[in-house]
């Protein structure tokens, strides 16, 4: 069974016996983490910069972030699940996503902070769960936990007069003036916010910061993360996508995750496996455009289903794919 746990090769660190009671260094590690698996690492220094660019972006979106990752992580502690999962972060990255967005989409409210909570012990109970479901196919549950939790909390929070009224439906630009002109500045803002939208933010210097937190989690993760990007951007401008949209981000940061999941982990180093990572990253930045279209009429949100959904689709399909190999 592949599960998010298992996204990185087992290392002294991840395969010494646990003690049985958290220190404040080990629960540290599994804060730190969850903002290092926003790019599916479980590298510590990967998590120091990542959740330095989440504040560096917006601190009050870091804050929500800390409360989601500290409520899944004590949840997971409450519930019993399994140590190994926890110090890796996996349990908590999901509570992390979920407090980041609910403070993008709702903004910082009481009710904000009530939801947070109650999503992040979700989040919880959604992995496991998720986890059981995609197990016969070998895959692994990614970010759907959080897509599942937050795309239910904002469809349902415009029936609640107490939730809605600080909601913001500008965070992330799905669409420009038609005809507007493309310039160097839209393409390279576009690239690094490709990554930094990974996190929900689409300022380039939080990318930039994040993109040194995938090479220093491993040169292959971040050339993954770069040419990902890249293709996302090109691939944008040759259809013709919103420049406004894709300055932001908007069409190219689930490309980046796709990049990074199949070429800097799930496939093995391989020439047909590298062109498959890039069929795979041209169909998602495509498959997010059209989720885009698909959840505006009723104010729904994207998120990372595009990654989500590419990625099953790629990893199942390899299993009948003789020339592509997986590295599990």
């Amino acid at each position: 069974m592949i599960t998010p746990d298992t996204w990185k090769p087992a290392t002294p660190e991840t395969t010494a016996e646990a003690p049985a009671r958290p220190g404040p260094l080990r629960l540290a590690t599994q804060l730190v983490r969850s903002f290092g698996q926003l790019s599916l690492l479980t590298n510590v220094w990967t998590g120091v910069l990542f959740m330095l660019a989440v504040f560096v972006g917006n601190w009050q979106a870091g804050t929500f972030g800390l409360l989601g990752a500290v409520v899944s992580t004590a949840a997971a502690y409450a519930m019993g699940v399994e140590r190994r999962t926890i110090d890796l972060g996996t349990q908590g990255f999901s509570g992390c996503l979920t407090g980041i967005a609910l403070y993008v989409f709702l903004g910082p409210h009481p009710s904000t902070y009530a939801l947070t909570i109650g999503g992040a012990v979700v989040c919880v109970l959604a992995y496991s769960a998720l986890t059981a479901m995609v197990a016969p196919w070998r895959l692994p549950v990614l970010t759907a936990p959080f897509c599942v939790v937050v795309g239910v909390v904002l469809t349902a929070a415009p029936a609640f007069t107490r939730v809605w009224p600080g909601g913001s439906s500008a965070a992330l630009p799905l669409a420009a003036v038609p005809g507007v002109e493309y310039t160097w500045s839209d393409l390279w803002h576009g690239f690094f916010a490709n990554i930094s939208q990974v996190g929900l933010s689409a300022h380039w210097y939080v990318g930039a910061i994040m993109l040194v937190g995938l090479f220093v989690g491993g040169i292959r993760h971040g050339l993954a993360a770069v040419v990902g990007s890249a293709l996302a951007v090109a691939l944008s401008w040759a259809l013709g996508a919103p420049p406004a949209g894709v300055a932001a981000g908007v069409y190219g940061y689930n490309a980046v995750l796709v990049a990074v999941a199949m070429g800097g982990m799930f496939l093995a180093r391989t020439v047909p496996n590298a062109l498959y990572t890039m069929v795979a990253v041209a169909v998602t930045t495509v498959l997010t455009a059209a989720l885009n279209a698909y959840f505006a009429p009723f104010g729904g949100r994207t998120l990372s289903w595009p990654f989500i959904v590419t990625t099953w689709l790629f990893l199942a399909a390899a299993a009948s794919l003789p020339q592509i190999r997986r590295t599990d």
